[in-house]
């Protein structure tokens, strides 16, 4: 007797082990929609850029040496002049046409 409950439970085991499951159906579908373009890079005024020049070459190498604008990208270029051009002590001016130069030749990442 035990034998026939032992085995009525184990085909009931099976039978429920194999039972067909219900999955859930998608009924709509919403789009995703496309992710936004990158922001465009701002464009510099010629005039900016060639100003820029001489105020980095002179300004920016008193307390360390030339660095090279190419070595670092727009992003990393953006923290440095935040701290820099306060110890520079660059006016508005200055800061404007030091930026536009400093970006325009920085690497593209």
């Amino acid at each position: 007797m035990k034998k026939i409950i032992v085995l009525c439970i184990i085909f009931s085991i099976v039978v429920a082990a194999c039972h067909k499951k219900a999955v859930p159906t998608v009924t709509t579908r919403t789009e995703i929609p496309p992710p936004p373009p990158p922001p465009a890079a701002p464009v510099y005024a010629e005039a900016d850029i060639e100003a820029g020049k001489p105020i980095f070459e002179t300004k920016c190498t008193k307390c360390h040496g030339k660095k090279d604008t190419g070595a670092y990208t727009t992003t990393r270029w953006e923290g440095i002049l935040r701290s820099m051009v306060v110890k520079a002590k660059l006016n508005e001016e200055e800061t404007r046409q030091v930026t536009a130069y400093v970006m325009t030749n920085a690497k593209k990442s």
